[in-house]
């Protein structure tokens, strides 16, 4: 258990390990921010299971809530972006957001659709989700970074004169700002894709591709 403690703080020392001391601390504040975020978050899932317990039309308000704040579906892009300054916990709390958000947002478009199409509603919102809101704007976020740590870290390249600091912060900061068109255009793309096929062989209807505004009606016979 002492090694597996010891690999964790190696990998997370080992991005900031070019750091003077001043620096270093400028990174421990970064991170620190990270894990306030991670505490709001875990006070507001708390809130959130408290509603869960309780019978009736509240819980369902609480669930429809959730799925209809979309920005807490990206929770997990924000962990991968942030992987290399955030602890564990904080890394799998926000893919574990994520999955929440997604869960309430399949839910509910389950339950406001008609009978007889709620299975196929569920099953094409559980299709769409696991793509488009965390395997691919997760895999093109990774590469962001990479890619921009490859630039930081090269001793010809033009990152050479940046300051210690701004070389750590980089690549987490370069991977922030991609969320802002990635996912609205992976979202644009993966509709684009699922509604003429998925979506019509299960029998559901769209009228326009900004599918968070609207729930999915049934084609008419």
């Amino acid at each position: 258990e002492t090694e597996k403690i010891d690999v964790t703080i190696q990998r997370r020392r080992s991005t900031i390990e070019f750091l003077d001391p001043e620096d270093e601390a400028f990174a421990e504040h970064l991170s620190a921010i990270f894990r306030g975020i991670a505490a709001a978050t875990r006070k507001t899932a708390m809130v959130a299971k408290k509603v869960a317990i309780a019978k009736g039309p509240a819980t369902k308000q609480a669930v429809r809530a959730v799925g209809e704040n979309r920005p807490l579906a990206f929770a997990s892009e924000g962990a991968v972006a942030g992987d290399a300054m955030i602890p564990r916990i904080i890394y799998y709390g926000a893919w574990c957001l994520s999955g929440t958000a997604i869960a309430a947002d399949i839910y509910t478009r389950y339950d406001d659709a008609p009978e007889g199409l709620k299975t196929n509603t569920a099953m094409y919102w559980t299709a769409f989700h696991i793509p488009a809101s965390l395997i691919i704007p997760a895999a093109i976020i990774h590469q962001v970074v990479h890619f921009t740590d490859k630039v930081v870290q090269n001793p010809k390249g033009i990152a050479k004169s940046w300051p210690p600091r701004v070389k750590a912060v980089a690549p987490v900061a370069a991977a922030l700002l991609s969320i802002i068109p990635v996912v609205p255009t992976v979202d644009y793309v993966a509709e684009a894709v699922m509604e003429p096929t998925l979506g019509s062989y299960l029998g559901l209807e769209f009228h326009h591709h900004h599918h968070h505004d609207q729930p999915s009606k049934p084609k008419e016979s």
